[in-house]
């Protein structure tokens, strides 16, 4: 059974500062069981990062969308997991108000960090919570999940300005924001992903980020976890990026050391 203390011993196994900002992606089933449930690593990791931030995502682009274009900070679910489910609606969080790809976050800076979300245009906007984890030595955990769910890695392609068309829809949509006092405002203009942004192709950047140090390996429990580094991580993958003549989030050929290594 995974304790806090398990919690604690990871996080300093990866020596993440306890300022730190950090996103976490989990699939709580490969960890085993937790003291607590999703709720009891929740609240590890924010004591753990007692003077930090914890943002865990509650994204609900499957639900919220061109055909049913409304998000409701207060009651709409996410749809990535039962982390994201305990997280979306607790107390002590503050859940932002991206329509597609909203963070609840845990710390006394949760609301100043999230704030102006619902003026994102894509789902993750260069100057946006993800974004800005490069800029602030953030770090992302990939807890019994693999880099297909890291969606830090959306945001380092829209900070490259998509150099390879494709990954966002051609037609815009408004979508409706109700915030948690139930005031309604109106998105314009917002783009989602196509074919999954890319995502699918995240995986293959695996090597580079090992090769280079941007990601290290651990464990919790039963899980395999992997902790990056968000501004190495940008780095190596802008790289990449900039160098490939071929979009290499999307074809099939291998991501070489001459993409990455200097």
């Amino acid at each position: 059974m995974v304790s806090e203390r398990d919690v604690f011993r990871m996080m300093e196994d990866f020596t993440i500062p306890r300022d730190a900002k950090v996103t976490i992606h989990a699939s709580l089933r490969s960890v085993g069981g937790i003291e607590g449930g999703a709720d009891g690593l929740i609240d590890g990791l924010a004591a753990y990062l007692s003077d930090g931030l914890l943002l865990v995502p509650t994204h609900t682009w499957a639900t919220v969308n061109r055909e049913n274009p409304i998000y409701d900070v207060r009651r709409t679910p996410p749809c990535i997991g039962s982390l994201a489910d305990a997280a979306a609606f607790r107390r002590d969080g503050f859940r932002s108000l991206h329509p597609t790809h909203s963070m609840t976050g845990f710390g006394r800076e949760a609301e100043e960090y999230l704030s102006g979300e619902e003026n994102a245009k894509t789902p993750a906007p260069v100057g946006g919570a993800l974004s800005r984890l490069a800029e602030e030595d953030g770090y992302v955990l990939l807890v019994g999940v693999g880099l297909e769910q890291n969606v830090f890695l959306c945001a380092v392609d829209e900070m490259a300005e998509f150099p390879f068309p494709g990954h966002l829809s051609r037609d815009p949509f408004d979508i409706q924001i109700y915030d948690h006092d139930g005031r309604r405002t109106l998105d314009r203009g917002y783009r989602c992903h196509a074919n999954a942004g890319g995502s699918r192709g995240f995986p293959r950047f695996a090597r580079a980020f090992q090769t280079t140090g941007a990601t290290r390996i651990g464990s919790l429990g039963e899980a395999r976890v992997v902790c990056g580094s968000c501004p190495a991580i940008a780095d190596v993958m802008g790289r990449v990026l900039s160098r490939a003549d071929r979009d290499p989030l999307l074809s099939k050929e291998e991501i070489t050391e001459d993409l990455y290594l200097d």
